[in-house]
């Protein structure tokens, strides 16, 4: 069974240090019970209390089951607004993440396929795991059938440079115009 606790040394503990230092220390007119190598620490255990230490004691043993390292692959689109399934939304540029656990391989190149007709956008994103398969695959097709998840990006975020909507080439070129 655990101490009692000391219902002046929880009330002192509400209070600030000052204050506390104040009512308590001999040398400023207190009651003389302030102890500087014994305060500090008591005041900090009844304003936290012992429900930090109880809820950190796990009331159950954990078992930690590890997790197969498996291959993915993530696609990253670039689009104007969000894409629902079967949305007829034009993608502006996509790439392809390679994950194996919890960390990334490899990363294609971005490419701009805005130009392109749906069917050839499939295409490309087919190319792309086709692609790290064979740099990456070890002969296991496991993680290449499919993407494992898409990830949307606001167009405005397209990493490509020069790029239609960023048109950072036009302004250049006016500004060169100009001189």
């Amino acid at each position: 069974m655990g101490r009692r606790s000391c219902e002046k040394c929880w009330a002192c503990s509400l209070l600030t240090t000052i204050e506390a230092r104040k009512l308590h220390d001999a040398a400023e007119g207190g009651a003389g019970c302030w102890n500087d190598s014994v305060c500090h620490s008591r005041r900090s255990y009844y304003r936290k209390g012992r429900g930090d230490r109880v809820r950190r004691q796990p009331q159950m043993a954990e078992i930690v089951v590890p997790i197969p390292i498996v291959s993915f692959v993530v696609l990253h689109t670039y689009v104007e607004k969000p894409r629902q399934p079967n949305d007829e939304v034009i993608i502006h540029a996509m790439c392809a993440e390679l994950w194996r656990g919890d960390k990334p391989i490899a990363l294609t190149q971005p490419q701009h396929v805005f130009g392109l007709p749906p069917r050839m956008v499939k295409e490309y994103a087919r190319q792309l795991l086709d692609a790290l398969y064979q740099q990456y695959g070890n002969e296991k097709r496991s993680g290449f059938e499919r993407y494992a998840r898409e990830e949307q990006h606001s167009i405005s975020q397209c990493p490509i440079r020069p790029c239609s909507y960023h048109a950072d080439h036009l302004r250049s070129s006016v500004l060169e115009g100009s001189r």
